[in-house]
């Protein structure tokens, strides 16, 4: 690459673990199966309409239909962030060697 060029790279080992980072927003998750039960954080919700898959952190609502495929996608609608600005306060993007 010419000149300082550094690329940045998105490397989605380094996400947390679904189940560290859904405690870690306040989601309480019920339940001991692969997907587990909360109360969804996108609506008022009094009984628990939110599923997470604790294997991908795949998450919908059955309620108001909220939906995504990992915690990057949680993070992403949850704080109002692009992709790559999601992905750094994850530390998730990093500068290639």
């Amino acid at each position: 690459m010419p000149g300082n060029f550094r690329p940045f790279a998105f490397d989605r080992r380094l996400l947390p673990t679904p189940v560290d980072y859904y405690a870690g927003e306040g989601v309480r998750l019920f339940g001991r199966s692969v997907w587990r039960d909360a109360l969804c954080p996108f609506h008022p919700d009094t009984t628990p309409s939110f599923r997470v898959n604790i294997e991908t952190g795949a998450f919908r609502c059955m309620a108001c239909g909220a939906r995504g495929g990992d915690v990057l996608a949680f993070h992403m609608r949850r704080h109002a962030l692009r992709f790559i600005e999601a992905a750094k306060s994850l530390g998730a993007w990093e500068l290639e060697p």
